[in-house]
């Protein structure tokens, strides 16, 4: 083995006895006992050692470990101890806006081109200490937009947002309608019930407009800066008052296993039959969220949601 990998080892094995020897009441090390039980300090003459303990303390100095040095009365040398209170990082906390984000990034793409991205972030954050409770998810991953939404779309569009361009994109408004081009000061991305909207100042329409992002296309930035730079309100409530309208309502009877689904069992209140009763909510928000809990959750009114549900299972075969 290199030379540099030993001392690699015997710095990591040092670092791991100081560690140990704080949990313990902040014992210090004295050398003899280094010597003693870390590996890497045996078989060599008493001036080697000390010269060898020295230099890997000033190594571990120099990399930001901090250490208490002191003199023994016993004769014994310098003793060492590790100052805990400067070594450990602070807890990783995050503010609800900021959960939601990487919540977000999390279930971007779990099956998906994202998916890389997403698992490759949260590997990060985990080895870091935090963690996130995925108890409730469900087993099924419902048919969104996130599923679905390409990594360069999604470039395409932050990047124009970032700079501050004009954009143009070709929108259908359903999918068997003729797209039609578009012209859009961009402000961002929206998701609201597991679909995705692009948010800004619509030039023909000269109002703020948002868009369903799968049926958006061919996104290019124009030679010319955005003049509505900032939006009038929340992204979130320009897109709640657009779909305000022509949105279908429903009221719904299901049957929701204690301690599952828990979007849509607060979402309603559960009767003395045990069947929880949703009044007024959106339609295809209950078909997909209900897809996701599928088989567990069951719609019992409308009967015809279920055709709905069946539909979305059959295309996330």
């Amino acid at each position: 083995m290199p030379a540099a990998e030993h001392a690699v080892q015997r710095l990591t094995r040092l670092v791991f006895a100081l560690l140990d020897a704080d949990r313990q009441g902040g014992r210090m090390l004295t050398p003899a006992w280094i010597r003693t039980h870390v590996d890497g300090y045996q078989d060599i003459s008493d001036d080697a050692f000390l010269t060898k303990l020295h230099r890997d303390i000033d190594t571990l100095a120099r990399a930001g470990v901090p250490l208490e040095s002191r003199q023994s009365r016993d004769g014994e040398g310098t003793s060492y101890r590790l100052q805990s209170d400067q070594y450990e990082l602070p807890e990783v906390t995050f503010t609800p806006e900021e959960a939601a984000v990487l919540g977000l990034a999390g279930e971007m793409g779990q099956t998906s081109e994202l998916g890389v991205f997403a698992r490759s972030g949260w590997t990060k954050l985990a080895a870091s200490g935090v963690s996130r409770d995925l108890s409730q998810a469900p087993v099924f991953a419902a048919v969104n937009d996130l599923t679905s939404l390409s990594p360069a779309v999604l470039t395409d569009i932050l990047t124009i947002v970032r700079a501050g361009y004009r954009m143009t994109f070709d929108y259908a408004a359903t999918p068997t309608a003729e797209p039609v081009r578009r012209v859009m000061d961009p402000w961002g991305l929206v998701t609201l019930h597991d679909r995705l909207y692009l948010v800004g100042h619509d030039i023909d329409r000269d109002a703020p407009r948002s868009f369903r992002i799968r049926r958006i296309n061919n996104v290019r930035a124009r030679r010319e800066k955005a003049t509505h730079p900032t939006p009038p309100t929340s992204l979130q409530h320009i897109v709640e008052e657009s779909l305000r309208y022509g949105r279908q309502r429903v009221d719904a009877v299901l049957t929701i296993p204690e301690g599952t689904a828990h979007e849509l069992a607060a979402a309603g209140h559960r009767r003395t039959d045990g069947r929880v009763e949703l009044v007024d909510v959106d339609r295809d928000w209950l078909a997909r969220t209900a897809a996701g809990f599928a088989p567990a959750v069951i719609v019992h009114e409308p009967a015809d949601i279920r055709h709905d549900i069946v539909e979305l299972l059959r295309k996330a075969d």
